[in-house]
């Protein structure tokens, strides 16, 4: 009885060590388990590279999208980093950015929603990695690169359907002042 006893309190000890190590099975959980991402979040999409997951939710409530990375770490996943991006009523907008180099991963993230129905098509990357996604109103798009590269530095550029650049992605051009609102899509004149 008393070696029953031992063995049950160290399997709970164990348990919730586990608990607040962070550490779970799936990336979904340890992402859910990050404390950025609160009730009101809701799933929108997944994306793999490597041993990471990047998991992207949306808040109605917050009126913000959340980027978060889960990191496998052995058979087990655990999340730190995460990012957050306000609504917007732009033309084009970004709804998921994160740029990672860890000991176990680097990559890049940028998810992008159209709303103009004009754009055909955003390139994004840096050479030799420049990668194409056609797009239509209403639809949104993702690049997850294997690199870690800050998101304005992607050269993401949106065009119609004959090739002619319409927006492109970071801050205004021309500028020195460097402010959160301007980090946006930005037309071309």
């Amino acid at each position: 009885m008393r070696r029953l006893v031992l063995i049950a309190g160290s399997i709970g000890v164990a348990i919730f060590i586990f608990v607040l190590s962070a550490y779970r099975f799936t990336p979904e959980s340890a992402a859910l388990s990050n404390s950025a991402v609160t009730d009101d979040f809701e799933y929108v999409d997944q994306q793999g590279i490597g041993e990471a997951e990047i998991l992207l939710f949306k808040s109605d409530v917050k009126e913000e999208y959340m980027t978060v990375l889960a990191e496998k770490s052995g058979f087990l996943y655990r999340s730190k980093y995460s990012t957050y991006t306000p609504y917007t009523s732009d033309p084009l907008q970004l709804i998921g950015g994160m740029s990672v180099t860890s000991k176990e991963n680097a990559l890049t993230y940028l998810s992008v929603l159209s709303n103009d129905e004009k754009v055909a098509y955003i390139e994004a990357g840096v050479e030799p990695h420049v990668e194409r996604r056609d797009v239509s109103k209403g639809e949104r798009v993702t690049f997850l690169f294997p690199f870690s590269k800050q998101i304005d530095k992607l050269n993401a550029t949106a065009f119609d359907e004959n090739g002619k650049k319409l927006y492109y992605f970071g801050y205004p051009k021309g500028t020195n002042i460097f402010r959160q609102e301007d980090f946006r899509w930005h037309e071309y004149k």
